[in-house]
C-alpha cells in the first residue's frame, strides 16, 4: 500500500500546481490515483459493512435472545443470567472499541455505564453457580447447554450457550480436576463446533482448544476409545504436532494393554459426536437417614445432654461432615419419603388464627405447625406484597456480599458456602417514609410473643444464580465459643429465628432441616419460626438448615433473630426438662431420600 502510494506521488513532482489539464500524461496519471482511491473506498465500504454486518448480528442475537413478554422473566433463567454477564466481558468490551470513536451517543452510555459492568471474577463465580446447580439438582450439561435446565412440565427454556461460553464450564472443571464434568461439558462444546463447521472451521483456535482439552478429559475418565478418536480427528488436521502424536501413541497402548487411569467409568457405545447423554456424572450412593426426634408434653424441642452436643459439634467437622452434605443435595432436590410413623405425625399437626395480642384479635395472624421437632410454624401473609416490594426497595441500594463468621478466628469474611447480598433495616431507616420496617417489626412481635428489646435488626437477603446457604446453625454453640474463647454477650444467644419469604423463586431456593427432613419451599409473603434453644438454654441441634441453590428466579428473604436474655417473661426457662422427658411418649420413624 505505502509502496504504491509513493510510485504514484513521484509521477507529480515535476508538475505545477494547475497545470494537470495541460497535459495527457497528467490526466492520466490522475486517473490511476482516482483509480485506487475507488479501491480504497470499496475495501473500506466492505470492511464498514463486515462491521456493520457483525453489529447488526450481534444485535439481532441479543434483541432475539429476550423476546419474553415480560422483561423479568427473560433474567429468571440461569443459562440467561450466565449469557448476560458473559456477553458483557466477552463481548461488549470488544463492541465498545468498533463504535465509541463513530457514536458520541454509545460512546457517552459505555463511560456512564463502565462502573457496573461484570467483570472476570463475575464469570468465574457464574460458573461456579451453574457447576453447584448441576451437582445438587442431577442436572445433565446437554440441558444448560441447550437452555433446559428446568426440563419439567414444559416450561420455558432458556438462552443455549454458546461455544465460547461452553469452553468455559470445560477448563473451569479441567482446572478443578473433576474430569467426568470436563469430558460431559467437553463433549456439548465438541458436538456444537461440529454443528456449525463455518464458524468453527478445524484451523481455528477455539477447535483446537475445545478439542484438545475434550480428549484428554475422556482419558481421565476412562473413555480411551472416544480419546483416541477426537486425538485421531485432531491429527487429521494437525499431523506434526509433537504433543497430539504422543499422546495418541500413549492412548493406543493403553487401549492395547486394557489399562486405564485410577479413574473408572462404565464404557458406554456412544461416539463422540453425540451430543445427549454420552457421559454421565457418576450418580452418587443413596442415603438413607434415620430420623429419632425426641418429644416431651407441652414442650417443642428435643433434649440432649452437653456431651451428645460437643460430640454432634465435633462430628461436623469430620466424619459426618460429607453425609451431611449428600443429605443437604437430596433433600435440595427432592422431598423426603415419610415413613407411615412419621407420616402420621405429620398429618396430625394443626393450623389456626393467632388471636391471642389485642392487635391480633383485630387482625388475626394465619398460623400453620408444619413439622413437630424441632417445631416448624409458618405464618401465613405476614407482610402484604407491597410491605415486602417497599423492604425489597429499602434494602437494595445498601446490599453487599453476605459474610460468616469465621469458625475458628470469629471474624467475619466471605464463603462459597453462602452466597447472596444483605442489607440490615433499622425503625429509623431514613429512606423508610411510611414506618414500614416498624410495622413489620411489630407484627412479628406479634406472631412470635417474643421481646424485640435485644432483637437483631432486620437482614434482607437477596439470592440469586445458584444462590445458597449450606447447612449451619443461627445460634453459637458450645464449639463455637469454646474455639472462639467468646464469652456470652449482654444480648445471650440467638433464641428464635424468623425467616420471611418476600419472593417466590421460579425453582429451587426451598429451606431445609438436614438432621430431621423437614423441606419448606419459598413462598411469598410468608414466614417460618422456630426456636433455636431448648427450654433450658441449650442449643437444639435439630436446628441445623440450610437454603437450597436457587436454580431459577430470585430469592428475598428476611432474617429476624431473636435473643434468649430479654425472654425472661415471654419463654421462661425449664430447669426441670429432663423430667418431663422420662415422662414423655417417645417415638422414632425412618425417611429416605
Amino acid at each position: 500500500m505505502i509502496i504504491r502510494l509513493l510510485l504514484l506521488s513521484t509521477l507529480f513532482l515535476k508538475s505545477a500546481i494547475g497545470e494537470v489539464y495541460s497535459s495527457y500524461e497528467n490526466v492520466k496519471n490522475i486517473n490511476k490515483i482516482e483509480n485506487h482511491l475507488v479501491q480504497l473506498l470499496a475495501d473500506y465500504i466492505n470492511d464498514e459493512r463486515e462491521r456493520l454486518n457483525t453489529l447488526e448480528q450481534f444485535q439481532r442475537y441479543v434483541q432475539e435472545s429476550k423476546n419474553y413478554t415480560d422483561p423479568d422473566e427473560y433474567i429468571s433463567y440461569p443459562t440467561n443470567q450466565f449469557n448476560v454477564i458473559h456477553r458483557f466481558v466477552a463481548d461488549w468490551n470488544n463492541l465498545e472499541d468498533w463504535t465509541r470513536s463513530r457514536n458520541q451517543d454509545i460512546a457517552l452510555a459505555f463511560n456512564t455505564y463502565r462502573q457496573f459492568f461484570p467483570r472476570q471474577e463475575d464469570v468465574k463465580g457464574a460458573i461456579k453457580a451453574i457447576h453447584r446447580l448441576q451437582d445438587i439438582y442431577k442436572i445433565r450439561a446437554s440441558h444448560f447447554a441447550k437452555g433446559e435446565p428446568l426440563d419439567e412440565g414444559g416450561m420455558v427454556r432458556g438462552q443455549p450457550f454458546n461455544v465460547k461460553a461452553l469452553l468455559l464450564f470445560v477448563k473451569d472443571a479441567y482446572e478443578n480436576e473433576d474430569w467426568f464434568k470436563c469430558a460431559a461439558w467437553g463433549q456439548q462444546a465438541y458436538y456444537q463446533m461440529h454443528q456449525e463447521p463455518i464458524a468453527y472451521p478445524p484451523d481455528s483456535e477455539i477447535w483446537f482448544d475445545v478439542s484438545d482439552h475434550f480428549a484428554f478429559c475422556l482419558y481421565k475418565s476412562n473413555e480411551m476409545k472416544r480419546a483416541v478418536e477426537v486425538t485421531s480427528e485432531m491429527l487429521e488436521h494437525y499431523p506434526d504436532h509433537d504433543r497430539l502424536v504422543g499422546n495418541m501413541r500413549y492412548f493406543n497402548s493403553l487401549v492395547q494393554t486394557g489399562e486405564a487411569p485410577a479413574v473408572h467409568i462404565t464404557e458406554r457405545e456412544k461416539r463422540s459426536i453425540e451430543p445427549e447423554e454420552a457421559l454421565e456424572i457418576p450418580a452418587e450412593e443413596e442415603v438413607e437417614i434415620t430420623f429419632v426426634p425426641k418429644l416431651y408434653p407441652g414442650a417443642d424441642q428435643t433434649v440432649l445432654s452437653e456431651d451428645e452436643i460437643e460430640d454432634d459439634i465435633q462430628d461436623k467437622y469430620y466424619k459426618k461432615w460429607g453425609e451431611r452434605m449428600k443429605k443437604y443435595k437430596k433433600l435440595c432436590k427432592d422431598p423426603p419419603t415419610l415413613t407411615p410413623e412419621i407420616k402420621a405425625q405429620v398429618d396430625r399437626l394443626t393450623c389456626y388464627y393467632k388471636q391471642n395480642t389485642p392487635r391480633t384479635y383485630l387482625a388475626p395472624i394465619k398460623a400453620e405447625v408444619v413439622w413437630p421437632s424441632p417445631r416448624l410454624v409458618v405464618f401465613y401473609d405476614l407482610v402484604s406484597d407491597e410491605e415486602a416490594k417497599t423492604l425489597m426497595a429499602l434494602a437494595q441500594p445498601h446490599l453487599n456480599r453476605a459474610t460468616v463468621h469465621n469458625k475458628n478466628t470469629g471474624k467475619l469474611e466471605n464463603a462459597e458456602y453462602r452466597v447472596s447480598k444483605t442489607a440490615w433495616l433499622d425503625n429509623d431507616t431514613p429512606e423508610d417514609k411510611g414506618g414500614i420496617v416498624k410495622k413489620v417489626n411489630r407484627r412479628m412481635e406479634d406472631a412470635t410473643e417474643l421481646s424485640m428489646d435485644y432483637a437483631e435488626l432486620q437482614q434482607i437477603n437477596n439470592y440469586g444464580m445458584g444462590g445458597q446457604y449450606e447447612p449451619h446453625y443461627d445460634m453459637k454453640t458450645i464449639h463455637d465459643m469454646k474455639v472462639q474463647n467468646s464469652r456470652p454477650s449482654a444480648q445471650g444467644n440467638r433464641v428464635a429465628t424468623l425467616l420471611l419469604y418476600m419472593s417466590d423463586p421460579v425453582a429451587g431456593g426451598a429451606t431445609i432441616f438436614t438432621d430431621t427432613g423437614a423441606r419448606l419451599p419459598a413462598k411469598r409473603n410468608a414466614a417460618v419460626f422456630w426456636y433455636n434453644l431448648l427450654p433450658n438454654g441449650d442449643p437444639d441441634l435439630l436446628t441445623r438448615h440450610a437454603g437450597c441453590p436457587v436454580l431459577a428466579g430470585t430469592k428475598w428473604v428476611m432474617n429476624k433473630w431473636f435473643h434468649v436474655n430479654d425472654q425472661v417473661f415471654t419463654r421462661p426457662c425449664d430447669i426441670d426438662q429432663m423430667k418431663r422427658e422420662k415422662e414423655a411418649k417417645l417415638w422414632q420413624g425412618q425417611y429416605t431420600i
